[in-house]
């Protein structure tokens, strides 16, 4: 049986970073197009590339209060004042307990391989037992295997919404064990200490200490799933972290450590983790096993920007330039225009200039339900916020004329 920590034996090669990348087009003397794929969506998803550095590290509303405690029926308690430095211990001793390591077998997807465990992280979250992960820790298995301390315990998978990268599992909890207190990442402003614990490289247990770099970041992925909002630390971050608590100076939970980004197998300091608030407002969901699906449009773009409108001789210099449209999708049914030459774009060498090969005849999106859209991240975070089978208006210019046109989303293609 093989063994890998939460995907990280995926170590990507192609870069993926940020909201304005997905692949990267280098041009001579033009700077570097930025080009999308765009299965617009409602939930922060994630998908497991092989060739992107970015790497995978494998009910009550949230409050931006400082004493805010944990969801369910959680009695966790804050982290006492504590002086500067105590504190990161501090918080590693009144949370460490409630931590755990994560054991799951999945199949490899190769016959001669067999069977792999994957290894990560998670953290209680309420009385009654119930563990959060990261999805792609626990995989397909339906059962996993939980460690903390000299103690091990068999957990059955509640749920898990792989685009959201969210899983629960179910452990008989002693009474003793204490959930820990969930925070808001409404709370957090970057500067903020931050601290993360969890398993890297099969080091149990271990703590790490960082900063609040940004919030609200975007990572664009393989296959048009975008992660909204995620919160981004230089608190190190190695495989097998995946699913762990990224905690605040109150020692509450504020994000649940996801990926990194890096060139080499191990942490430069660029972490990101998923706020704790989208694993809140799912929780009940999880919970009783109930689908959660994710709104569709199903369009491939670019951001534009004024050297791009300025080359491709564009009505607009901000917006969303559909290059193509997902054929049966809900953008394709409602008739957005993709350019005539995307087919030539895709088939090109990633040297080629993508502005002197698309045409310039695709739409442009510059709003949605009266909301202006400058970029594609914008437009994914409003997508975000919407259901399948709901009806939005997308503000498209068209040939150089202005014209709304209405689109219907559906759930997201497999799910």
């Amino acid at each position: 049986m093989g063994r890998r920590w939460d995907d990280f034996d995926d170590w990507p090669k192609e870069r993926r970073r940020g909201r304005k990348t997905a692949i990267m087009w280098p041009s001579i003397g033009l700077g570097l197009a930025v080009f999308y794929v765009l299965g617009i969506w409602t939930g922060a998803g994630i998908a497991h590339p092989r060739g992107s550095n970015v790497v995978y590290l494998p009910s009550q509303t949230p409050s931006s209060s400082s004493s805010q405690s944990g969801s369910g029926n959680g009695s966790g308690t804050s982290i006492p004042s504590s002086s500067g430095s105590t504190l990161v211990t501090d918080i590693y001793n009144q949370t460490k307990n409630s931590i755990f390591t994560i054991t799951a077998v999945n199949s490899s997807g190769s016959q001669n391989s067999g069977a792999q465990e994957d290894i990560g992280t998670g953290f209680l979250i309420d009385t009654r037992g119930d563990v959060a992960t990261n999805a792609h820790v626990v995989g397909s298995a339906k059962t996993v295997e939980l460690s903390v301390g000299n103690q091990t315990f068999k957990g059955t998978v509640l749920d898990a919404d792989t685009l959201d990268d969210l899983a629960i599992v179910h452990i008989n909890a002693p009474s003793t064990m204490r959930p820990l207190p969930l925070g808001s990442v409404k709370s957090l402003q970057p500067g903020n200490l931050v601290v993360a614990i969890g398993n890297p490289f099969e080091l149990t247990a271990s703590v790490s200490s960082g900063i609040v770099s940004g919030l609200n970041r975007s990572m664009s992925e393989s296959g048009g799933h975008v992660m909204n909002g995620m919160i981004q630390t230089d608190a190190p971050l190695n495989p097998g972290n995946s699913g762990g608590p990224l905690l605040n100076a109150n020692g509450q939970v504020v994000g649940i450590n996801t990926l990194i980004e890096s060139p080499i197998e191990g942490s430069i300091g660029i972490g990101f983790a998923i706020p704790i608030d989208r694993l809140v407002n799912l929780e009940q969901k999880l919970l009783s096993g109930q689908q959660i699906e994710h709104a569709w449009l199903g369009i491939e773009g670019m951001d534009i920007d004024s050297l791009m409108q300025q080359e491709m001789k564009l009505g607009s210099s901000t917006g969303v330039y559909v290059t193509s449209v997902t054929k049966n999708s809900p953008a394709a049914k409602a008739g957005l225009h993709g350019d005539s030459n995307a087919a030539k774009l895709n088939s090109a060498s990633d040297s080629a200039d993508p502005f002197k090969i698309l045409k310039g005849d695709g739409d442009i999106i510059v709003g949605i339900d009266g909301k202006t859209v400058t970029t594609i991240e914008q437009l994914t975070q409003y997508i975000d916020n919407d259901e399948p089978g709901q009806t939005v208006t997308l503000s498209v210019l068209r040939g150089g004329k202005s014209q709304d046109v209405k689109v219907t989303l559906a759930p997201w293609p497999g799910q």
